[in-house]
């Protein structure tokens, strides 16, 4: 199923069951961070069950696993309703368009064709929760691949060390860079970060003290680090949103045959046609391709062969 997040919130899904009058216990599963959730409900006459979604849910987009089981004593039953429950927050708003119903249904469909298209030539502009996963090397500094927002939880060495929602009982703290491409510690007083491993020779034990070794790095070598990070877009660019409604009406009114317009040969001999390179490097608009050429993103994680 997928769910449009737009207002008004709470989003209210109604899923079909068995009986009428009965208890069952719904399950939702982040596809994201596979953490699960469990909810007592109870069936109406009419043999439904609503799922209020509100908070994490509508801020969000994201796919989650939907099991509502029967209740045996209390524990988990039979499965009776299994579901993929995409929310998703479109580039432009359905229920703006029109009042009927009918032509709500075209414009959506005609918008997730359009989105569908923005998102093949960019990396697409949702708000997600993302898990970001990197190896600590020894300096102050957690270079940045996703566009992050915030930053939710860490984990060091698979414990959770920080937490947005209980500060109180964070061993440590962090904060994205202004300029948004990495991840640091918190400080408030004069800081001059590392922006490597300290380079540390051995020396010899003396006849007292065994000297070791020892560093003061953010990130020490060897460190697992798992961040769960907000990132993406908090809102969508309005320049996007006027390129989504340019899409919809090059396909409501059929604009978008735009594999006529490349055409670099024609022999009426057989039909013989000849396109132009043109025709596989952007959506057919010209206007919307300008748009979308700032936000194509470079690629990152290069490999040699």
């Amino acid at each position: 199923m997928i769910v449009l997040r737009v207002p008004p919130y709470p989003i209210q899904i109604t899923y079909d069951v068995p009986n009428a009058s009965t208890a069952y216990h719904l399950q939702i599963r982040d596809m994201v961070d596979l953490s699960t959730t469990t909810l007592d409900v109870t069936s109406t006459a009419s043999k439904k069950v609503t799922l209020s979604l509100s908070g994490d849910y509508v801020k969000y987009d994201n796919s989650y696993l939907i099991n509502i089981y029967t209740d045996d004593d209390g524990d988990l039953g039979n499965i009776v309703v299994t579901d993929s429950l995409d929310i998703t927050r479109p580039y432009v708003d359905p229920t703006t368009y029109s009042d009927i119903a009918s032509e709500q249904a075209d414009y959506q469909y005609n918008e997730r064709i359009a989105r569908s298209l923005i998102d093949s030539i960019t990396s697409g502009f949702y708000n997600k929760k993302v898990i970001y996963e990197r190896t600590g090397l020894g300096g102050d500094f957690m270079h940045l691949i996703p566009r992050a927002n915030k930053i939710l939880q860490v984990f060091e060495n698979n414990v959770l060390v920080y937490d947005i929602d209980d500060l109180e009982n964070s061993t440590q703290l962090f904060e994205i860079t202004k300029d948004g491409t990495a991840i640091v510690y918190q400080y408030s007083g004069e800081i001059n970060r590392a922006e490597g491993a300290s380079l540390i020779f051995p020396s010899s034990n003396g006849d007292i003290v065994d000297y070791g070794f020892w560093t003061t790095d953010t990130f020490p070598n060897g460190y697992d680090y798992t961040f769960i990070l907000e990132a993406g877009y908090p809102v969508v660019p309005l320049d996007i949103q006027d390129a989504t409604k340019m899409l919809i009406d090059d396909l409501k009114c059929g604009k978008l045959d735009y594999y006529k317009r490349y055409v670099g040969q024609y022999n009426t001999d057989q039909f013989r046609l000849q396109y132009d390179k043109k025709v596989f490097d952007g959506i057919g608009n010209l206007i919307v391709d300008k748009i979308l050429e700032k936000y194509q993103e470079p690629m990152f994680n290069a490999g040699v062969l």
